[in-house]
Order: C-alpha cells, then sequence, then structure tokens
C-alpha cells in the first residue's frame, strides 16, 4: 500500500484496427489482449498478424495503449496495486454514436474490485454517460497475459 505517493503501473493493451471502408467516419477495433510487460503485448501482436484477417492489414493498423493501473483520485487515499491472481478490473463504456458506430474501450483498470465500483460510481457523474444512459457503463475481470484474439476473422462486405 501506498500513501501519498503516485505510483505508474503500466498495464499495456494490444490492439488491432481498421477501416472496412474509408467512406466510413469510424475505425474498427479487435482487443487483442492485456499484459503486464510490452514485450508480451507485442509477442501477441506478432502472432497475431499471421490469422486470417490480421495478416491482411498494415503495420500501423497494430498498436499498443498503456492503462496506468488504479489511475483514478476517487478511489481512495491508501491504494494497494498488488495484482492478485494475474485479474483487473476494468470499467469499460459502450454507447452507441449512431446506428452504424457504437463507440467502446477501457475508462481505467483496477487492481480490486472495490476500486473499480468506486471509480464507476465518479465515472456515471460524467455528462456524456448521462446523455447516453449509465446502462453504457460497467466493470469486466480481465485477465492478464492471455491473448484476447487467438483465431482470425473474416471481412463480409455489405
Amino acid at each position: 500500500t501506498v500513501s501519498g505517493l503516485v505510483m505508474r503501473v503500466p498495464i499495456y493493451e494490444a490492439l488491432a484496427h481498421y477501416k472496412r471502408n474509408e467512406m466510413l467516419p469510424y475505425t474498427e477495433y479487435f482487443g487483442l489482449g492485456f499484459f503486464t510487460d510490452i514485450s508480451l503485448a507485442e509477442s501477441t501482436i506478432a502472432e497475431s498478424k499471421k490469422l486470417v484477417g490480421f495478416s491482411d492489414l498494415n503495420d500501423n493498423s497494430f498498436s499498443i495503449t498503456t492503462h496506468y493501473l488504479n489511475d483514478c483520485a476517487h478511489i481512495g487515499n491508501e491504494v494497494s496495486y498488488e495484482i492478485i491472481n494475474n485479474k483487473v478490473y476494468g470499467v469499460w463504456y459502450d454507447y452507441d454514436i449512431d446506428d452504424y458506430y457504437t463507440c467502446s474501450g477501457y475508462i481505467g483498470l483496477f487492481s480490486t474490485l472495490e476500486y473499480a465500483e468506486k471509480a464507476l460510481k465518479w465515472y456515471k457523474t460524467w455528462d456524456i454517460f448521462n446523455v447516453y444512459g449509465l446502462d453504457c457503463l460497467g466493470i469486466d475481470t480481465i485477465t492478464l497475459n492471455l491473448r484476447g484474439w487467438t483465431e482470425g476473422f473474416i471481412t463480409v462486405y455489405d
């Protein structure tokens, strides 16, 4: 437990993304997993590039986003950064912009469910979630260092 000291514990999210059609205003994302070491995220991307669908994407279609564990001032002053059983709790958002586009992702990753619940309570005060509805927020249990996609995908054109 750390009191008064801000720790920065990185969690790396490996992603693949592409535009199905350059005319569309949005990009589609594939979550490839969350990792405690950047080299694990990099190797997951390398392995994913061999899969059907992903192999058609260029190198710019893969990225790593860095999240910081317990990165929310509203979870309290005495915060533990210990990760138990290789699991963290992700506060997610998922809402429809229009009939074709859904905006989704993770606002924060937390070492305990209690911290995630405190953060979720605070995030529910944000105007955007009051506009789109509080049911577009939730908490997922995330297993770290586990690939999110182990099979490829096919593209279906309308």
